[in-house]
């Protein structure tokens, strides 16, 4: 018998399991067991407060259990697309949930374990049998439960793990673009300082063209100027001579003039 058949007895007055000759009905009578043997009923049966718990204890580890499963299908959407801020905040809030309530079945547990002992002997061998039926259901249960939340942490640990190890890459990745970014910089820096040093050194070769150019002319002018220096000189020597010739046809043009004169007044 589980904490199931407790539950569904609780709920629909029947009971879906038996012990020995005696029927296990949890929240339904005065008693959780009813025997065949009319004479022995008051040796069997358990106290009413015994029975209230036992109906409250099965009913609160059918919750337990309702709410591991829906802890559960949350556990499973953990790294999906639907996994978020608000699935982690419920997967949260359920573990709460269920670990307060294990707290107070666990307590109950305890208190009617404690209540065995002012008991009969037959009354404490049937409500220790169905106090260890529950107890092994309930830790059945939270055994699950503690599975499903160290599950969770390992998913969760696993995704944070992957998202630092994402985060390291793109922040590699941003440093190495910002590396070849700066790289490429000094590359189109260098290629520019290159350019212009080259289009200096064209300019300074230029302008040594040039100044060589200028000195291959003087040197020109300067052979044209030797090779024509005789006659240079010829041309003055003529002009000199020219001058002098020109000076005494002057003096005789002007003796002449003054033979004529005179001739003319005698």
């Amino acid at each position: 018998m589980s904490f199931q058949d407790v539950g569904r007895t609780s709920r629909s007055g029947r009971s879906q399991a038996t012990n020995r000759n005696a029927q296990y009905r949890p929240g339904t009578g005065p008693s959780i067991y009813a025997t065949t043997n009319s004479s022995n009923a008051t040796e069997t049966s358990f106290s009413d407060e015994s029975n209230k718990i036992y109906a409250q204890i099965s009913d609160a580890i059918l919750q337990y259990q309702k709410n591991v499963g829906l802890l559960e299908n949350m556990n499973r959407q953990v790294g999906t697309d639907a996994d978020g801020p608000v699935l982690e905040t419920q997967f949260k809030v359920q573990v709460g949930v269920i670990t307060e309530l294990g707290a107070k079945i666990k307590k109950n547990l305890r208190s009617l374990e404690i209540n065995m002992a002012s008991m009969s002997r037959t009354e404490a061998s049937r409500c220790r049998t169905t106090h260890i039926k529950l107890t092994r259901d309930f830790q059945g249960v939270e055994t699950k439960f503690r599975k499903l939340d160290l599950d969770s942490k390992r998913k969760r640990d696993f995704i944070e793990a992957q998202q630092r190890d994402n985060d390291r890459r793109m922040n590699e990745q941003n440093e190495f673009n910002d590396e070849s970014m700066h790289h490429q910089m000094l590359m189109q820096e260098n290629r520019l300082a290159e350019e212009i040093m080259r289009e200096r050194e064209e300019e300074i070769r230029n302008i040594n063209k040039g100044m060589h150019q200028v000195n291959e002319i003087y040197k020109d002018l300067a052979v044209i100027v030797g090779n024509q220096q005789d006659d240079i000189d010829t041309i003055e020597k003529t002009m000199e001579a020219s001058k002098t010739s020109a000076e005494a046809g002057l003096a005789q043009v002007t003796k002449a003039n003054q033979s004529t004169d005179s001739c003319v007044i005698s």
